[in-house]
């Protein structure tokens, strides 16, 4: 069975790319510049990330309260399981299969603004005051209002996307770059063993030195919509990210990220992910 390895902090991980489609490098360019990276003129733009304070101690326990409430919801409405005593860092002694998961994740990973208590338009201005410029979450080439994912990570689970940039879907499909920046909050079990692992810079990297799919990716037998990246500049090594409570943290678009691969031994790992358009 095919694999291929990858280093996290230090970590090497071997992950089956069975079933994956075929690899191949792109064009002779590099995607990132000042007209299709609204994050370039971020003093954090050469590296490609940053977490930043955004919420108190007291709006991230309400974000995180009315996020708890709202799983739990969930699986009394899609499980009809008694969810007494629920806690997100607990979800996966409350949702023991992944028959059960999966039904879970496919209500989590649609939501939009209206979904909670603390809706991202109460957060857009810490956003705009952070980045420096408006934003808004309708995408202006499609002009639809884009959704909120809420990622949930079992512990030693494969509840993880490959490495992989989220313009590539567009730029296949449509030779279209989106204009977004992305946000991942981190809510529940976000430590040095669960974090979102990154690639510092990737995004200056020229697109022939990326090795990767052009259709979606396939690890540990399941298949995603994201291409996946099997190798960058000759290198397989990401970072985990250091976010912790009440940060956001803020990435390029064209950054290469992924393999979350959750290495807490009773923790699952909750956080929001979205993109934000430059208004």
């Amino acid at each position: 069975m095919p694999t291929t390895n990858f280093a996290i902090s230090g970590n090497t991980y071997a992950v089956s790319i069975d079933g994956c489609p075929e690899f191949g490098t792109g064009r002779d360019e590099i995607l990132s510049n000042l007209n299709t990276d609204i994050v370039f003129n971020q003093p954090w733009y050469s590296k490609g990330y940053v977490s930043l304070d955004f919420l108190s101690p007291k709006e991230f326990d309400y974000l995180k309260a009315g996020l708890t409430a709202s799983v739990k919801e969930i699986l009394t409405e899609v499980l009809g399981i008694d969810s007494e005593g629920f806690a997100l860092e607990k979800y996966h002694h409350f949702v023991k299969t992944n028959e059960d998961h999966f039904k879970v994740v496919s209500r989590t990973r649609d939501l939009f603004s209206a979904d909670f208590n603390f809706p991202i338009e109460d957060m857009l201005p810490k956003f705009e005051k952070l980045l420096g410029f408006s934003l808004t979450d309708v995408d202006p080439k499609f002009n639809e209002k884009l959704h909120i994912i809420v990622r949930i990570n079992r512990p030693k689970s494969n509840d993880y996307n490959p490495p992989h940039k989220d313009i590539y879907e567009e730029v296949d499909k449509n030779n279209y770059i989106p204009p977004f920046v992305n946000l991942w909050i981190p809510i529940a079990g976000v430590t040095e063993n669960s974090s979102l692992p990154m690639v510092p810079e990737s995004h200056l990297i020229n697109e022939s030195e990326i090795v990767r799919t052009f259709d979606g990716g396939v690890v540990e037998g399941n298949k995603y919509r994201v291409r996946m990246i099997k190798e960058w500049g000759g290198s397989h090594t990401l970072e985990r990210a250091v976010v912790k409570d009440g940060q956001v943290l803020f990435f390029s678009s064209h950054l290469i990220h992924g393999l979350a691969i959750n290495e807490e031994e009773d923790l699952t790992r909750v956080a929001l992910e979205f993109r934000l358009f430059k208004a």
